[in-house]
């Protein structure tokens, strides 16, 4: 499901994206991007194990990234 729209975007704006999980102290963080040299940084804030509520919060950076922002941080 993700796979295929991150590829997508990879090809459309020519930069990998490199997504992962971390455990942030500030509860508010739901995910950032970052500029990295050579590579987008998509981070989300990882939720309880077995539970996927950052899937929403993947594809609504990844559609900002596809709309062409390269900075994002989204709070709660």
């Amino acid at each position: 499901m993700l796979e295929g729209k991150i590829k997508a975007i990879e090809r459309q704006i020519r930069i990998r994206i490199v997504i992962r999980g971390i455990r942030a102290p500030d509860a508010t963080l739901r995910g950032r991007v970052s500029r990295r040299r050579g590579y987008l940084l998509l981070e989300y804030q990882v939720a309880q194990p077995g539970y996927f509520w950052e899937v929403p919060v993947v594809e609504e950076l990844l559609d900002r990234i596809a709309a062409g922002e390269r900075e994002i941080t989204l709070r709660a």
